[in-house]
């Protein structure tokens, strides 16, 4: 009996081991099949390792005028608008297809600007309106809207002398386009007094370029102190002090 019980013993013995053996074979491969990356992930992975600093700059960018272009913010204000990160965009992406496409669809909305301001008779800020349109994008819809309203502003008794408003300090044209010292007199008296009242100074121009122009001579003349304002299409240029922004 005892022979008998050994070898049996040791027929036992052996299964356990191969069971033993077959379990631990299966638990190593599992790792590997676990460690294993599907193609989607790699491909996410791949992407994500290939986006450049730059590439991030410019999608915070687009991100950031949408957002303003949503909010109507079209030229301003000054620092925060759409129209100047689109641009920035395309300085560094002349491509960008986003940006380029933001940029018509600011043309078309000053377009749409100067066709409610012609209808109500405005034909001063209808123009305004269509330089900034053509200045961002001057597109064959533009082009079609400029002569639209030069046959409607043809037809139209000439314009009446703008009477200024209460505090208002009305630029002359021929001196602002000269920078005449009489101009940056006049905008230093407006800035000194914003200073001493803490007042809003509210600029109408005829151009983008010309309000930022009048609010930088603003700023200038009183060093140390941020001249809060902002900037409204209209016609002649001219600056006021305000209690608030409406």
């Amino acid at each position: 009996m005892l022979p008998f019980l050994s070898k049996s013993f040791h027929y036992v013995g052996m299964s356990s081991f191969v069971v033993s053996a077959t379990v631990l074979v299966a638990c190593q491969s599992t790792p590997k099949q676990e460690e294993q990356v599907s193609p989607v992930q790699s491909q996410v992975q791949q992407a994500s390792a290939e986006v450049t600093p730059q590439q991030k700059t410019i999608n915070a960018l687009l991100s950031e005028a949408d957002y303003c272009l949503a909010q109507n913010k079209l030229l301003n204000p000054i620092n925060d608008n759409a129209h100047d990160r689109y641009r920035s965009v395309l300085l560094m992406d002349p491509d960008n297809e986003r940006a380029k496409t933001g940029l018509q669809t600011i043309s078309l909305r000053y377009v749409e600007l100067a066709r409610t301001a012609a209808t109500h008779g405005n034909l001063s800020e209808a123009q305004t309106m269509l330089k900034y349109a053509k200045g961002i994008d001057n597109n064959p819809v533009v082009q079609d809207a400029v002569e639209t309203l030069r046959k409607q502003i043809g037809s139209m008794p000439p314009a009446k002398p703008y009477q200024a408003g209460e505090g208002e300090v009305v630029l002359d044209p021929k001196m602002l386009q000269a920078k005449d010292p009489q101009i940056l007199a006049q905008l230093t008296g407006v800035a000194q007094k914003a200073k001493q009242t803490d007042q809003f100074v509210l600029i109408i121009a005829r151009s983008d370029a010309e309000g930022r122009w009048v609010y930088q001579q603003l700023r200038n003349a009183v060093p140390g102190y941020l001249v809060r304002g902002d900037i409204r299409s209209g016609a002649p240029t001219r600056v006021k002090l305000v209690k608030s922004l409406d």
